[in-house]
């Protein structure tokens, strides 16, 4: 069951995350996708979300995060933009290795590299994107 792509623009605030749950959850239903899988993909949107408010546009509440998602049998396809300047994916420090264990921060990328079927990030049109299962 393929579904038109669905777009969410939100400010790059924190109080704006609400929104993006309430969009989760209406695709969840419109895809007729198990809620099992809910606590899954709400993990992933909101660490990359909470990445491009922070990050990308250092809550810079004038730029904005747009949620891009598309529903295929079974899976979501998820693309994340923001108006940062972008960052080096390959420079992310893993956090399962010792010297990062007690670190605060720097899980996100990692998170959903461990939760998604594919994941990719577009330095020169700043977007991330994932493609998560929902079955």
């Amino acid at each position: 069951m393929d579904s038109p792509q669905k777009i969410l623009v939100i400010k790059s605030h924190n109080s704006e995350l609400k929104n993006v749950e309430k969009f989760l959850l209406e695709i969840f239903d419109d895809c007729k996708f198990s809620k099992n899988n809910f606590n899954k993909v709400f993990l992933c949107v909101m660490e990359a979300v909470m990445n491009s408010i922070e990050h990308g546009n250092k809550n810079d509440r004038e730029k904005t995060v747009s949620i891009k998602i598309s529903c295929e049998e079974n899976v979501m396809n998820v693309t994340i933009y923001d108006e940062g300047e972008g960052f080096d994916l390959n420079g992310i420090q893993d956090p399962t290795k010792e010297e990062n264990i007690k670190k605060e921060s720097g899980r996100g990328i990692h998170i959903i590299k461990a939760l998604t079927e594919k994941m990719e990030y577009n330095n020169e049109e700043n977007y991330f994107q994932f493609k998560i299962e929902c079955t």
